[in-house]
């Protein structure tokens, strides 16, 4: 009896052990993307969002972007070995939460897009608003919840990564199961409204919003999927597996898409076949006699100036 038992406490350090490997190297993995992704966009990040005014779009770039390094930083702490059960309690819950920000702020600006491609309707302001605070509400619960069930216990064997004694992988797959349904149906109303409203536009512009946003609810959407499967399916402690690569990456995007547009409004891109765009140094962008501009929305009052009343009258 007590045999086995041992032998099934040594599986399951192993086990744990093996899951708590992977996870760490996943994060070190993120926090080198994080790095590299900064160093690769600092020199358009000086360029194109350090000038001018501050605003709604910039406030929300520079804290995602400079709240990221933060993020890998409490991530990285959870990768120490030897603490003791409330220590890994704490940083669990400290990285948890960090993601959950993280992933929000992210999720914000993808709102602000998609309100800024269908036209920026009252209508739709309301709907991604109430959206949005549903989003948040849903996975902050199941998030807390989540979190209450991570437990740690003391191990007795000495300078072990944090092993999760105790781990509710459903909960996790629901907050992820969450994210996904509302990637779903924001990429639903950009592609109604690229049916319905830009229709046979021929604008750069819009090709930027239609295919960032492609690509950032691909590239999400496996990641929320992968989670989902690794929540519901994958032994206990493999459910940290994929979060932080999935947090970084939101972050990533999130804040490329803003320096795209960015670098769009200072006329700061190549325009290639198929509206396919890459970034250029400023002012070695080649004169292309096939671009036409998007049709501006803006119009202006005609007047006429009567001249020969005036003379008249000053006569």
């Amino acid at each position: 009896m007590a045999t086995g038992f041992l032998e099934g406490l040594i599986d399951a350090l192993i086990l744990g052990y093996t899951a708590a490997q992977y996870i760490n190297y996943l994060a070190i993995g993120g926090t080198a993307l994080v790095i590299v992704d900064y160093l690769h966009t600092f020199p358009d990040e000086v360029r194109l969002m350090w000038p001018g005014k501050l605003n709604a779009p910039k406030v929300l770039f520079f804290a995602l972007r400079y709240y990221t390094f933060v993020h890998v930083a409490f991530a990285s702490l959870s990768l120490r070995t030897g603490a003791s059960p409330e220590a890994c309690k704490i940083a669990s819950d400290r990285t948890g939460i960090s993601t959950a920000v993280i992933i929000s702020a992210s999720e914000l600006i993808l709102f602000v897009r998609v309100y800024a491609f269908t036209g920026r309707t009252r209508p739709m302001l309301i709907f991604l608003s109430v959206l949005f605070v549903i989003i948040i509400v849903a996975t902050g619960v199941l998030l807390h919840n989540f979190l209450r069930s991570v437990q740690y216990t003391t191990l007795p064997i000495p300078n072990l990564p944090c092993i999760p004694f105790t781990i509710n992988g459903t909960l996790s797959g629901s907050v992820f199961a969450t994210l996904l349904a509302e990637g779903i149906v924001v990429m639903a109303i950009m592609i109604y409204s690229a049916f319905r409203k830009h229709r046979g536009a021929r604008s750069g512009l819009l090709t930027l919003f239609y295919r960032d946003g492609v690509v950032y609810f691909i590239c999400l959407s496996l990641l929320a999927s992968a989670n989902i499967v690794v929540s519901f399916t994958a032994p206990r402690g493999y459910q940290f597996l994929l979060i932080q690569p999935e947090a970084v990456i939101h972050s990533i995007l999130s804040t490329r898409m803003l320096l795209h547009l960015r670098a769009w409004s200072k006329g700061d891109s190549e325009h290639s076949m198929g509206g396919v765009i890459r970034m250029v140094p400023m002012g070695l962008t080649p004169y292309d006699p096939s671009f036409e501009p998007a049709p501006s929305t803006i119009r202006f009052e005609e007047r006429t100036l009567d001249i020969t009343s005036k003379a008249t009258s000053s006569t």
